[in-house]
């Protein structure tokens, strides 16, 4: 009772339709009080929503007037029955019955942004709450329902209960500058995601793009609707989602060299300032724009240091040629050559390349160089 003492002070509650109960009104919802309580956990951070005590987390079906259903409706091109209207399920039965495309956000305030801009979508509490693991009193993984499926997370009732074969269904999580919290995400769609496609649906990826609109209500609100209609039709499968991760960097970019040589209509990115205090520092350009001629300036500045380098590359001909080129052995001329590992030496990382050999992509020449403070650096 004192624990949530602070709800008595105010706050709006948020709850929806039962699609597993003919429809009725939740007993489950969502509280955001006035007065928020403290994180034990990250003292630092409030609490902004309340949901229901030890209670398993459900989907937000909120309730959706007629003139926003035949706006969805004309949106997906699916039309409105009689029998439709007169259903007790009404707005979220023909969604169900009809395999209406639905979006599934992060919140159920989003959820009220892209209905109001006629889509269906559907709200969970968080990235996370889509899927479930198993798990006993002791926090270890437990069968599912006498299955062999042990440990292995389902989707919540909610959910698979709108994921019937041939659905699309689209995610749109918010977007964050954290990289925890964007690998979060990430993790958490692709686990979500590929439940969804085992259940028979089209799933598709919203990727909300880097700025102060965090959320997609904040986006619409401050881009305006045709934007978003622009993300939503140019949304990517999971397949290829997931292969464009690979191209992406973790943390965002603390420069853009190629950006500089542009805006200087230079062709090659020519000396850059990278700050001593880096250890690790990736360099992204296209081809033909200087990236080995950089590098070979750093190696010297390490070699004039009594510090040896250590050369890593995908390919062994590629290996062969930096290490010509930056005055280093190969690592099968240490042994022949008088210099020996006195500069550093050249070696392949075979595992890349076998993925080459089988045809991995190498759409852009990338180079990682890490700064280290003691002898060795590479």
């Amino acid at each position: 009772m004192k624990k949530y003492q602070h709800i008595e002070l105010g706050g709006w509650w948020c709850n929806g339709f039962d699609p597993l109960n003919n429809y009725v009104l939740m007993m489950w919802g969502c509280f955001k009080p006035d007065h928020p309580r403290r994180d034990r956990q990250k003292i630092h951070k409030l609490i902004k929503y309340e949901h229901p005590y030890r209670e398993e987390t459900r989907a937000f079906f909120l309730l959706v007037p007629n003139r926003i259903w035949v706006k969805v409706s004309l949106r997906c091109g699916i039309p409105i029955t009689e029998e439709d209207l007169q259903h007790p399920g009404g707005f979220w039965h023909w969604v169900w019955r009809h395999n209406v495309p639905v979006t599934i956000v992060e919140g159920v305030k989003k959820a009220g942004a892209l209905l109001t801009a006629g889509y269906a979508a559907i709200a969970i509490p968080g990235v996370n709450a889509g899927y479930r693991t198993p798990t006993d009193e002791y926090g270890n993984a437990t069968c599912v329902e006498r299955s062999r499926n042990i440990g292995k997370p389902s989707l919540i009732p909610d959910l698979k209960h709108f994921a019937t074969e041939g659905r699309q269904v689209n995610i749109c999580f918010d977007q964050d500058n954290k990289p925890e919290t964007v690998q979060r995400v990430r993790t958490a769609i692709s686990r979500i995601g590929r439940l969804l496609v085992n259940e028979g649906c089209s799933l598709r990826v919203i990727d909300l793009p880097l700025g102060a609109e965090k959320g997609v209500d904040d986006f619409i609100v401050a881009k305006g609707q045709p934007a978003f209609d622009a993300l939503y039709n140019t949304a990517v499968a999971l397949e290829l989602w997931e292969i464009k991760l690979f191209t992406l960097l973790t943390y965002p970019p603390a420069m853009s060299a190629t950006g500089y040589a542009y805006a200087q209509n230079l062709r090659f990115l020519g000396h850059l300032l990278v700050p001593e205090g880096e250890k690790l520092i990736i360099l992204k350009a296209p081809k033909e724009t200087g990236k080995t001629e950089w590098l070979a300036t750093e190696v010297a500045k390490a070699h004039d240091q009594e510090r040896r380098v250590l050369i890593i590359t995908h390919r062994i001909q590629l290996g062969e040629a930096l290490c010509n080129r930056f005055g280093v052995n190969y690592v099968t001329e240490v042994h022949t050559s008088e210099t020996g590992t006195l500069l550093g030496y050249g070696v392949c990382d075979i595992a890349n390349d076998c993925l080459r050999q089988v045809g991995t992509p190498y759409l852009l020449q990338k180079y990682i160089f890490a700064r280290g403070r003691g002898r060795d650096s590479c």
